[in-house]
């Protein structure tokens, strides 16, 4: 778990550090956790976590909440990386907006959940159940 420090920082805990879980593809990992679910190593504190590409799902706990983000598209759709339309495309960007196709966008601890699991299983059931809750 990786730890990094915030501009504004929490104001119960001026030390303003937050923990970091970055989710990505079984087979794509650089470790497993406790949960045997696909990690990857922090990168150092001046990269953007939400522009690595290899990254599906982040938590973010900065010791009072605790935030969930997956990445999805345009219309929603989570981002599946074994998919006949979405393989390949991590990196691609919208020619009108000049923005990447794929966004973390913030979700509910049910749709993080579902979301990892099917990362872990590969099992698109999960990944349906996800799309459900979203």
């Amino acid at each position: 778990m990786a730890h990094f420090h915030t501009i504004k920082g929490n104001k119960k805990d001026n030390t303003g550090e937050q923990s970091v879980d970055i989710f990505t593809f079984k087979g794509q990992e650089d470790f497993l956790n406790d949960e045997e679910c696909p990690m990857l190593e922090a990168p150092g504190e001046d990269v953007d976590l939400f522009t690595l590409v290899d990254a599906y799902a982040i938590l973010v706990n900065n010791g009072t909440s605790i935030k969930y983000y997956v990445k999805r598209g345009k219309y929603g759709k989570l981002f599946n990386p074994i998919g006949m339309y979405s393989e390949g495309t991590q990196r691609k960007q919208h020619r009108h907006a000049g923005k990447p196709a794929w966004e973390f966008k913030q979700c509910s601890k049910k749709v993080f959940t579902h979301y990892t699991h099917f990362l872990r299983t590969r099992n698109a059931a999960w990944l349906n159940n996800a799309e459900r809750e979203v």
